[in-house]
């Protein structure tokens, strides 16, 4: 009996070793079988600047990583995505990377470009700066400056909505 314990044992054992852990097999995600694969990606390091990868697939966040210089991105099933590199004052980058099935994709290093100081998101205005002066059209299509509000006693209240589809 206990010759047959061991026997059981080791044949369990042998099965074990040779059946797990190949990379050939495909892993099972949501009752599906699919291959996956590596993604590796360079970024120029800017000091003091937290860089943001995004990596999209169907419009769907599939990983998100930040920091700063080289990043990994692994067990990502093969496919298209979409891998959107960021960082605050700095242009998107939107680049379309194929994951292949038990292979590394390495992208070319990736260089962000400055935004001019103007247009950097999420700076405004100080409270009591003078505002830039600018026109816009009203719903009857009448043009409106903002200088021709400007004057003692005028108070300016400025409303963005969304019209139409």
């Amino acid at each position: 009996m206990k010759q047959t314990q061991i026997f059981i044992a080791m044949l369990l054992l042998v099965l074990c070793v040779y059946g797990c852990g190949s990379t050939d097999n495909p892993v099972e995600v949501n009752g599906k079988d699919t291959q996956i694969g590596t993604l590796q990606v360079e970024v120029e390091r800017i000091d003091g600047v937290s860089i943001h990868l995004r990596l999209i697939k169907d419009e769907q966040l599939v990983s998100l990583s930040f920091g700063s210089g080289s990043f990994d991105f692994d067990e990502i099933a093969a496919g298209d995505y979409t891998l959107q590199i960021s960082a605050e004052g700095y242009e998107t980058v939107e680049k379309d990377v194929t994951i292949i099935s038990g292979e590394t994709v390495s992208l070319e290093k990736v260089v962000l470009t400055k935004l001019s100081d103007s247009s950097v998101p999420g700076e405004g205005l100080l409270i009591g700066s003078k505002a830039p002066d600018f026109e816009l059209p009203d719903g009857n299509g009448d043009t409106y400056s903002l200088t021709d509000y400007i004057g003692e006693d005028k108070k300016v209240v400025i409303v963005f909505y969304r019209t139409g589809g």
